[in-house]
């Protein structure tokens, strides 16, 4: 294919999706033809695409020295797989997964790190017990949407399994894309097991009634800080004298500017008060303005369905972003996570908020695996504090959930999978794995004996991601959400280049308009109203404020 028929094809395919997510009739020989062209969708039978890594052998399977917190971890998953007890999701799993065995399962990863557990851990201990194999389909994170909606409307039956945001299920729920869950739910699994997650992610698979996949990877924002900085005695002096009050950990995002101001004013150019990912398509910008956005009570629509951005909350918003910028390490505006987190672990930066594997990098548990390498080795470790992030209300910036294909010609073994991979005992050993981006997200999870004796802090980390879940908020869970966070990606960017504040929240609020018009607004506003039950829709609309709150110690 050629660069014109690449990018007719790139038009066709977002006509496409747009079509679907509307609830239009849609080309699929369109789909099939450009797809079997640039070798996305099979030309016969179920061939693996020529895009996709295809070996199947995996590899022996990553298990730890059965003495350390992690060994035990596997260990325990192992036997609950194998020796039960009996009534437990991870031993029914397995034992009626068995009559399977010789399948190959498509599951699709976010490439790169996230596809290293069931390559190394979760896929060869499944085909160990259960003769089922695994083939980890790795794509990029927008391709984790697009592609299945691609190879559904083909009809290929490619994917058995997928790694997919909570904020998508609804359009791929109604797209036919995904199934419903419930009926093997009432079959296999322990439904105990739903107690076990933490409110605030317990519903996120769910919609119109029904169970579409089971909730995988608790991605709340945190903030780490140097513990050493902020009980340094001329510090504290220095700020006190200063302000007139004590050098603490933020609570506001007023407070958040002016202590990184302070510390990059005291200790620069050795470190910077804070340091935040605002490269545009990081991503990063949309999550950090939606938290304090919402913190500050700005709200999306009104009833309408008009965007809100352009209002008070929107400029204080942006204001406080800009002065976080002008008070952190240079580059600030051009960093990547990644890069945020090698500048955290080597001491420039006093404050970051991000998502939890922060912690275990700044700990120096996740370089023990090989495969984090590209992380520089934590100078800090021993140093850092957790905290909800200032304005307390931190944002659960995109997680996964595990859903099964409508199209899957291996439905229920894929299920079983499923299951069993997010048991409680199972589960816990994957968020364990150095090398893993699955974040904790089960009260079990939180309260684990192991995972907290991975580091010496470890404890304070769990009980702080708990807390943070409790008034944690949830991205927009509704059709067209790539769309209004890339706007919002879009509306930062214009104003760390200079545009003014106002005119840029005029311009994404026009965006959203257009694509809330695009999509239906009576469509939109349906799927905004289910989305406004959950908790963390909103600051006033959290776990703790509906009196669910998860205590911890």
């Amino acid at each position: 294919m050629n660069e014109r028929e690449r990018r007719d094809f790139e038009q066709g395919l977002a006509e496409e999706v747009d079509a679907f997510l509307a609830g239009k009739p849609t080309r699929r020989t369109f789909i099939k033809r450009f797809g079997q062209m640039m070798g996305m969708i099979p030309l016969a039978g179920l061939a693996l695409p020529a895009w996709v890594d295809e070996a199947l052998a995996q590899a022996a399977i990553d298990l730890a020295d059965a003495s350390t917190p992690l060994g035990k971890a596997q260990a325990a998953a192992m036997k609950a797989s194998t020796e039960g007890p009996a009534d437990g999701s991870a031993y029914r799993a397995v034992q009626a997964a068995k009559q399977y065995s010789g399948v190959t399962l498509n599951m699709t990863y976010e490439a790169g790190l996230q596809a290293l557990d069931p390559r190394n851990f979760s896929g060869p201990v499944w085909e160990k017990f259960t003769g089922i194999k695994s083939n980890v389909v790795e794509l990029s994170h927008p391709d984790q949407y697009s592609k299945p909606i691609a190879e559904h409307i083909a009809a290929s039956g490619a994917y058995d399994i997928l790694d997919i945001e909570p904020a998508w299920t609804p359009s791929l729920a109604d797209g036919g894309v995904i199934a419903p869950l419930d009926d093997y739910i009432a079959k296999y699994m322990n439904k105990a097991d739903f107690d076990d997650y933490h409110p605030l992610y317990k519903a996120l698979p769910t919609y119109k009634g029904k169970t579409w996949g089971f909730f995988d990877d608790g991605d709340m924002f945190a903030l780490y800080y140097r513990k050493d900085i902020f009980e340094d005695a001329k510090l504290k002096d220095a700020y006190q004298k200063k302000f007139g009050k004590a050098l603490e950990v933020p609570k506001t995002w007023e407070d958040y500017a002016q202590v990184a101001q302070f510390i990059t004013d005291q200790l620069q150019p050795n470190v910077y008060g804070a340091g935040h990912f605002r490269k545009a398509g990081s991503p990063g910008n949309q999550f950090d303005f939606l938290q304090q956005f919402r913190a500050n009570k700005g709200v999306f629509f009104d009833e309408s369905m008009k965007a809100q951005l352009s209002s008070p909350a929107g400029i204080k918003t942006l204001e406080n972003m800009i002065a976080a910028n002008k008070a952190s390490i240079p580059g600030n505006n051009e960093l990547d996570a990644v890069s945020l987190w090698a500048a955290f672990l080597q001491g420039k930066v006093a404050m970051i908020y991000s998502w939890p594997p922060s912690g275990r990098m700044a700990a120096n548990y996740s370089q023990s695996a090989k495969a984090i390498n590209f992380i520089p080795q934590s100078s800090v470790a021993g140093k850092v504090g957790y905290a909800v992030v200032p304005g307390g209300h931190p944002e659960h910036a995109t997680g996964y959930s595990k859903a099964l294909t409508a199209d899957s010609p291996n439905a229920e073994a894929a299920y079983l999978f499923m299951q069993w991979a997010t048991s409680p005992p199972v589960s816990l050993a994957r968020t364990m794995l150095p090398y893993s981006l699955r974040d904790p997200y089960r009260l079990s999870h939180f309260k684990s004996e192991e995972y907290r004796a991975l580091w010496p802090d470890a404890k304070d980390y769990l009980v702080n991601l708990n807390n943070s879940a409790n008034v944690g908020l949830l991205d927009m869970i509704m059709p067209g959400w790539q769309d209004y966070a890339l706007s919002l990606d879009r509306m930062c960017s214009s104003v760390w280049a200079g545009t003014d504040p106002k005119t840029a929240l005029e311009t994404a609020a026009a965006e959203w308009d257009q694509t809330t018009e695009r999509l239906g607004v009576d469509s939109q506003k349906a799927f905004f109203a289910e989305y406004n039950k959950l908790p963390g829709s909103s600051a006033d609309h959290t776990v703790e404020s509906m009196g669910m709150a998860v205590k911890m110690d």
